[in-house]
């Protein structure tokens, strides 16, 4: 009797384990699930976080060509909510430190446009702490992290999560960050950005001033002129090797060859 007893034990407790992986594998679904069903059709704009990307991606993006049909992996899709929760956590206490005493005032974009007479961008809409704008003289949308003026200065402010690993690693800003940035500071005409890059497993965190260069500004120019005439010719650019990893547009570019 006490070996039945054991084993009723042991049945009862493989079926509750069995619902809980059950709901974990069922809650792993129903994310991976809403991220598909949350991907649009691509915008035909440049995108400042996709400008060091390939051209030929660029180019595909801005035709309106189909993205992979792969998903993201919960994981991942974790590691990017999580990013968007710091970003506005840390928006608000940027939003505090005034009251602290610190010289840094936050100023709302839309007033700030308005205020210099800037015509372009213009702004989409208002979401959460920050502002969506487009750019009809560089076809660009873009969320802008934060504007704010600190110790008497102007400063576009770009936020940034990443790995320990990466925290770790660099001493400036990452060179495709810099190119993000660009196409904030050209269309607002600010050329000093504040990068806060924060450990996400530690919530460690390092500042970088970048001042955006006349030279920077011309290489993003040439780039988006590049793209556009490519565009105008109807021609597929040729493909550049090394930006392939994260690409969304491999079975394409595969039938496109090279």
């Amino acid at each position: 009797m006490a070996k039945l007893g054991t084993l009723a034990k042991m049945v009862a407790a493989s079926k509750l384990n069995n619902i809980a992986d059950d709901f974990v594998n069922d809650l792993i679904y129903t994310i991976e699930a809403e991220d598909r069903d949350s991907i649009g059709v691509p915008s035909k704009s440049f995108k400042p976080s996709g400008i060091s990307g390939c051209i030929r991606s660029l180019y595909y993006q801005l035709n309106g060509v189909e993205v992979d049909e792969v998903s993201s992996g919960v994981n991942l899709i974790g590691i990017c909510e999580s990013g968007t929760d710091r970003h506005e956590r840390i928006q608000n206490y940027v939003q505090q430190m005034e009251k602290h005493n610190v010289d840094c005032k936050w100023l709302d974009v839309g007033e700030y446009l308005k205020k210099n007479k800037i015509k372009d961008p213009q702004v989409i809409e208002k979401v959460g702490n920050e502002t969506k704008l487009y750019s009809k003289k560089y076809n660009m949308r873009f969320m802008c992290d934060g504007l704010i003026q600190y110790k008497g200065e102007l400063y576009i402010l770009e936020i940034k999560t990443e790995s320990t690993y990466k925290h770790n690693k660099h001493t400036t800003a990452w060179p495709e960050h810099i190119m993000q940035a660009t196409c904030y500071s050209m269309t607002l005409n600010v050329p000093n950005v504040l990068f806060l890059y924060e450990d996400r497993n530690t919530c460690s965190k390092k500042g970088y001033l970048v001042t955006v260069t006349p030279q920077r500004v011309q290489f993003v120019e040439n780039k988006i002129n590049t793209v556009n005439q490519y565009l105008k010719s109807n021609t597929v650019p040729p493909r550049e090797l090394d930006k392939c990893m994260y690409c969304n547009y491999k079975d394409q570019c595969r039938k496109d060859g090279e």
